[in-house]
C-alpha cells in the first residue's frame, strides 16, 4: 500500500514512533507512543524496524481505507477491529487488499491501539522523531490528530530475494 485514507477520523488518532530524544533542555518533551511495547509488536509483525511509525488509536478507533495491498497488525488494548466486516484479531499479522476499509466497534478491553502497516507511515522527521506532539502541534501528521479526508502516506516495502 502507499496510502491510507481516513474517512472518519474518530476521537483521537495520532502518528507515533518511540519519541523524540535529545530535544528536552529546550523544553521539548519526548512525546512518543504512550505503550512503546505494543508499538514495538505492531512493527515487527508487520516486518518493520521496531521504532517504526505507526498509529496510535484511543477509545473510538477511525475508519481507515487502504489504497493498495499490504500487511497491517494491530496490537495494545483490543477495540473492536473490523477488515470489511469482519473481526481482526489484535497481536498478527493481517492481509490487506486494495479498498479494503478498517473499523472499530468499540473497546473490548484497554483503551489504546496501535495500528503497524508495513513499511511504516512516511511523515517528515522532526527533532529526529515522527511522532505527534499535540499540544506544540509538532511531528506526525501535520502537528495534529487525523480528521475525515486526510490521506497518510505509508511508505514503499522493498523485497529482496
Amino acid at each position: 500500500m502507499t496510502a491510507i485514507e481516513v474517512l472518519d477520523g474518530a476521537l483521537l488518532s495520532t502518528v507515533q514512533d518511540l519519541g523524540r530524544f535529545g530535544a528536552q533542555q529546550y523544553g521539548v518533551p519526548v512525546s512518543g507512543a504512550m505503550d512503546a511495547w505494543a508499538l514495538r509488536a505492531a512493527n515487527r509483525l508487520v516486518g518493520n524496524h521496531e521504532g517504526a511509525a505507526a498509529l496510535e488509536i484511543t477509545l473510538a478507533g477511525p475508519i481507515l481505507r487502504f489504497d493498495g495491498p499490504g500487511a497491517i497488525a494491530l496490537t495494545g488494548g483490543d477495540l473492536g477491529a473490523r477488515l470489511d466486516g469482519r473481526p481482526v484479531d489484535p497481536w498478527q499479522s493481517v492481509g490487506v487488499l486494495p479498498g479494503a476499509k478498517l473499523s472499530f466497534a468499540g473497546p473490548r478491553d484497554g483503551l489504546r491501539a496501535y495500528l503497524g502497516v508495513a513499511g511504516g507511515i512516511a511523515v517528515p522527521l522532526v527533532l529526529e522523531s515522527r511522532s505527534t506532539l499535540l499540544h506544540a502541534r509538532l511531528g506526525g501528521y501535520m502537528g495534529r490528530a487525523l480528521e475525515s479526508g486526510d490521506r497518510v502516506l505509508t511508505a514503499k516495502v522493498v523485497r529482496v530475494n
